[in-house]
């Protein structure tokens, strides 16, 4: 479970991992077993933090696993597959890069393209915001209409469930930690999983939230649970539909278009307190629906009234296409009086014609 960082071969290649939070560095790296993995290397000052045998045990438990589930953890999450470092400090771990469809090719305006992540907060994009970066970076898909984003979101839950059922709560929940990909059909995969937290025991690493995503100052200081996770999660679906990171105010008329009123209503309770046991059962009834909304390119809602509504390719749900009506051409409109002019004249023309007719008669008697 322990490599040392002189045992890894760094390749130089991959696409391009931005750092950030308790981590120095993500690189590519054949390790000892000749398999390719991501080093994700600790700040010093989280080094000194992280709490060894308890990163140990996240290792064990993913290796303990049966096949079956193993497979399902290693495709849903980036969990720690190796300490690297010494048995008594972590330098970092090694961990599964996501695989290659939840990339994206960018070309900067030089022509040099590069290849970065599509993290969540992808899905907060407006319609114009994508517009200027797919001008920008010739990215293909840069806005993700509201059943995409139900869809991911969706997955995610699917995998924090997964993860609660087997003694985890993720604990840094937030849309910064996790990318997706929509290609051939909306998927997650969860990322800094060395901070998930088991239910009944200590995690590996501090416990550190971003200024939005922390949790109510009434439950801040408490271990990361279940609870708090469906908390963040709420706040997660409210700014994807949003489409701002930023909100601390769930629009109710907004979650409308695109959920049930029932739902909506739930998922505000949630974010406003950490959310009553009865509320998971409801938000995973959701997710499973969420997924079916999606049909390769046709795109659909659950929402009141209607089981399945399709949505419209590029429609956001904060400002949604206006309704057009035509109205009808009044009868004393000028296009009215020009037809009925045209006929006026015709009938005088014909009366005319007859008068010439009849004295061209007379004249010949």
């Amino acid at each position: 479970m322990i490599v040392r960082v002189g045992e890894l071969t760094f390749t130089g290649e991959g696409p391009v991992l931005r750092d950030g939070g308790q981590t120095d560095g993500l690189r590519l790296c054949v390790a000892p077993d000749q398999r390719t993995y991501l080093f994700k290397r600790y700040k010093s000052e989280t080094a000194d933090e992280v709490r060894v045998p308890a990163l140990h045990s996240m290792i064990r438990w993913r290796r303990e696993l049966p096949d079956e589930e193993r497979a399902v953890l290693d495709e849903r999450c980036a969990w720690p597959i190796a300490v690297v470092g010494t048995p008594a400090r972590a330098e970092g771990i090694l961990i599964r890069l996501a695989e290659r469809s939840m990339f994206e090719q960018r070309t900067s305006g030089s022509g040099e393209t590069t290849e970065t992540p599509r993290h969540l907060d992808e899905l907060t994009r407006s319609p114009d915001r994508a517009r200027r970066i797919a001008q920008r970076y010739e990215v293909k898909k840069a806005y993700y209409e509201p059943p995409y984003k139900l869809a991911v979101l969706g997955e995610l839950l699917d995998t924090v469930t997964w993860l609660h059922q087997h003694g985890y709560a993720v604990g840094d929940l937030q849309l910064r930690n996790a990318v997706f990909t929509i290609d051939p059909r909306p998927r997650a995969y969860l990322l800094d999983c060395d901070s998930c937290v088991p239910l009944l025991g200590e995690g590996a690493m501090p416990p550190v939230d971003p200024e939005q995503w922390k949790l109510p100052v009434e439950q801040r200081g408490v271990a990361f649970d279940v609870t708090s996770d469906h908390y963040k999660f709420a706040w997660a679906v409210v700014r994807c539909v949003q489409e701002t990171v930023e909100t601390w105010q769930p629009d109710p008329v907004v979650l409308r278009r695109v959920m049930p009123s029932a739902l909506a209503d739930t998922l505000i309770e949630c974010s406003r307190t950490l959310p009553p046991p009865g509320v998971r059962e409801r938000l995973r009834e959701a997710a499973a629906v969420w997924p079916r909304m999606v049909i390769g390119e046709r795109l659909y809602v659950n929402v009141d009234g209607f089981i399945k509504k399709p949505w419209p390719t590029g429609e956001s749900a904060v400002t949604p296409a206006p309704i057009t009506v035509t109205p009808p051409v009044p009868a004393t409109s000028a296009g009215s009086e020009g037809s009925e002019g045209k006929v006026r004249w015709a009938v005088m023309a014909g009366a005319v014609l007859i008068v010439l007719f009849l004295i061209i008669i007379a004249l010949g008697k």
